[in-house]
């Protein structure tokens, strides 16, 4: 029995410990004094000031946002191939270098092209001859129409001859078709080709194009001049942003899905046809008054935030929400733009409660006032 009396002396008094320490806790608000925590002279739990943080809401553009999966093309590519057989006997060009349209890049051993044009070019000119003579009988009248319509005919098709040949020649000769970078060559000079031997490639790579694919339940809201974001494995701290350009006019039966392709503009060259990316469609883009998701407190299906007035004491009031994103929701209804509304600290507040701003120099401008400025003591 004398044993239990000192723990239970001990035990008392510890019950009393806590019982002061959560009494203090409870009506002495955090950065305030016994003054402050109840302005009704310490009896009502509803008047503590509570320290928290509030932003107004602000305006800001919002879009929904579609993602896919997208490939990279460039804006004009080709594979240099041989259109003639024929001996390498020059190469103008370097692995990887760009080149203007026109730029001549290999040269095929001409000489035998070149006499056969010379053959023709010398039938051409005896048949102009032999047409002027015609033409000077026939208007002495001593050679027939049939004469004369005759030579008239040659005279053509020998200059079709000579133009025929002066083409086989140009192929003798393959130069880019546009303005772009080479590839890596595929052949040495003195190497025999023949038509259609790969020489290397040519992409022009100032603009690249964005194939991608979207569900057919989107179509309504697709057309040509949509923004989009995009980012690859290769570059993943950066966004690359370009527009749709076109939408196909058909959607795939297997996939039921529609083929969309978008530009990027490329001047730096980093993008390479073939890069997968991931796309960001950004479609619905329009203004709308954002909070931090943070702010919202729900109850019995109804949204509610905290909305702070002129003398620091808080509102709760219904809200209806749009969509969201990370961090922030769009409001439709219940708020006006800068009304501020609370951040942290919102989870045990009730209508009417005195709150202190630890931000109020930020969101209002000034220094806190005196009923609510942390108490120095």
């Amino acid at each position: 029995m004398s044993v239990l009396r000192p723990l239970l002396g001990l035990l008392v008094a510890v019950a009393l410990a806590i019982g002061l320490y959560f009494g203090y806790a409870t009506y002495i608000a955090p950065g305030g004094d016994a003054a402050t925590a109840d302005r009704s002279g310490g009896r009502g739990f509803g008047n503590r000031v509570q320290a928290v943080i509030a932003m107004p809401a602000r305006k800001e553009i919002f879009a929904d946002r579609l993602e896919a999966i997208g490939t990279l093309m460039a804006n004009e590519s080709i594979v240099v191939t041989a259109r003639v057989q024929g001996i390498v006997e020059s190469i103008n060009f370097r692995d990887g270098e760009t080149v203007e349209a026109g730029t001549a890049l290999i040269q095929f051993d001409e000489d035998e092209e070149s006499a056969r044009l010379q053959v023709e070019l010398a039938n051409l000119d005896e048949q102009r001859k032999q047409f002027e003579r015609i033409t000077g009988l026939a208007r002495a009248n001593a050679t027939s129409e049939a004469r004369f319509d005759e030579q008239q005919a040659a005279v053509k098709k020998a200059e079709a001859n000579v133009a025929a040949a002066r083409a086989r020649l140009s192929d003798f000769t393959i130069r880019a078709p546009f303005t772009g970078r080479l590839g890596t060559r595929r052949i040495s000079t003195g190497a025999l080709v023949s038509p259609g031997t790969e020489i290397t490639t040519l992409d022009d790579l100032s603009f690249v194009k964005l194939d991608f694919s979207v569900p057919e339940t989107y179509l309504a809201t697709l057309r040509e001049g949509l923004d989009i974001e995009a980012t690859t494995a290769a570059y993943p701290d950066e966004v690359f942003r370009g527009v749709v350009i076109s939408i196909d006019t058909r959607v795939n039966p297997t996939t039921r899905s529609i083929e969309i392709r978008a530009e990027i503009s490329n001047t730096d060259q980093r993008l390479r046809p073939g890069m997968l990316m991931v796309v960001d469609l950004i479609k619905g883009r329009r203004e709308s008054l954002m909070i931090a998701e943070e702010s919202l407190v729900p109850f019995d299906n109804q949204q509610f935030v905290f909305v702070v007035g002129d003398d620091n004491t808080v509102e709760r009031v219904p809200v209806t929400i749009g969509r969201r994103r990370p961090g922030s929701v769009e409001v439709l209804e219940g708020i006006a733009l800068g009304d501020l509304v609370v951040t942290e600290g919102n989870t045990s507040l009730s209508s009417g409660n005195s709150v202190r701003l630890l931000n109020e120099a930020d969101v209002r401008g000034g220094t806190p006032s005196a009923s609510t400025r942390p108490s120095q003591g």
